[in-house]
C-alpha cells in the first residue's frame, strides 16, 4: 500500500513540477501549490509509514512550505517574484538575454 501512496504522491509533485517547465503552471498559482501540497503530504505520510526520516524531512518542509504560500495566496500577499535586486522576467533570475 504505500508504494501506491508514494506513486501518487511522486505524480502529484511531478504534474506540478512538469506545468512549471511547459509554462502551463505559475509558481505564484494556487493549482502549482496545491499539486506540491498534496504530493509532498502524501509523500511526508509514506516516509511516516515506511520510517525514511528523510524522506519525512524533505517532504515535510516541503508540504510546509507549499501550505505557507497558499495562505500567502489566499491573503494576496507575496504574488511577484523577486530577487535582491527587483522583480524578475517570466524565465526567472538565471534567464540570459540570448
Amino acid at each position: 500500500m504505500t508504494q501506491v501512496l508514494s506513486i501518487v504522491g511522486a505524480f502529484f509533485v511531478l504534474a506540478a513540477f512538469t506545468g512549471l517547465q511547459l509554462g502551463r503552471l505559475d509558481v505564484e498559482s494556487a493549482t502549482y501549490q496545491v499539486l506540491n501540497l498534496l504530493g509532498a503530504g502524501v509523500l511526508t505520510v509514506t516516509g511516516l509509514l515506511t520510517e525514511t526520516w528523510g524522506f519525512v524531512l524533505l517532504n515535510g518542509v516541503w508540504t510546509a512550505i507549499s501550505i505557507v504560500k497558499l495562505v500567502q495566496l489566499a491573503r494576496g500577499v507575496g504574488g511577484e517574484s523577486r530577487t535582491e535586486d527587483g522583480p524578475t522576467d517570466d524565465n526567472g533570475p538565471f534567464h540570459s538575454e540570448g
